[in-house]
């Protein structure tokens, strides 16, 4: 919990910095709302492409429009958006499994599918937060001791306040 309520200040700081009034709100904790099962089928849907059409009932009931669910299970952590019910899933694997045991890594994982559901997609800048498949993504500050957020892009906060904008 303590990586996702700094992924969060990341994001409600970058929405400052590029000047658009959009915050991430408050952060409810509720215990045991999807099965990791679940979440490895999804995962594996939303690799392969496939689009998951229907929201599961146990994520729709739980309050908010950004839901991420921390798993004990082992998948690849992703991020699924559902336009239509302003919906968004950013599930995330077990901090047991690699690369998640790594230092830095988690703290990132979680920031970079949150930015999935603001919005954002995949770079290929290994050193950028919203790198991705198919580009390798492993810098070596992930295992650095140093706690810290990648930073993104010029063209994704161009995006950012285009999704976002300032207030007028």
């Amino acid at each position: 919990m303590p990586l996702v309520r700094e992924a969060v200040d990341y994001w409600n700081r970058t929405f400052t910095e590029i000047g658009s009034p959009f915050r991430l709100g408050a952060i409810t904790v509720v215990a045991g709302a999807v099965p990791a099962e679940q979440l490895q089928a999804l995962s594996t849907s939303v690799l392969n492409g496939a689009r998951v059409l229907d929201l599961p009932p146990e994520i729709g009931a739980v309050s908010g429009n950004i839901v991420v669910a921390l798993s004990d299970g082992d998948f690849v952590s992703f991020a699924h958006r559902w336009p239509e019910r302003q919906k968004a899933l950013v599930a995330i694997k077990s901090d047991r499994y690699n690369p998640m045991v790594l230092p830095n890594v988690a703290r990132n994982v979680i920031a970079h599918e949150i930015g999935h559901a603001l919005g954002l997609g995949h770079n290929s800048d290994p050193a950028m937060l919203m790198c991705g498949r198919p580009a390798s993504c492993r810098p070596d500050a992930f295992a650095s001791s140093t706690a810290r957020f990648f930073p993104l892009t010029a063209d994704e906060k161009a995006r950012l306040i285009a999704l976002y904008p300032p207030g007028r």
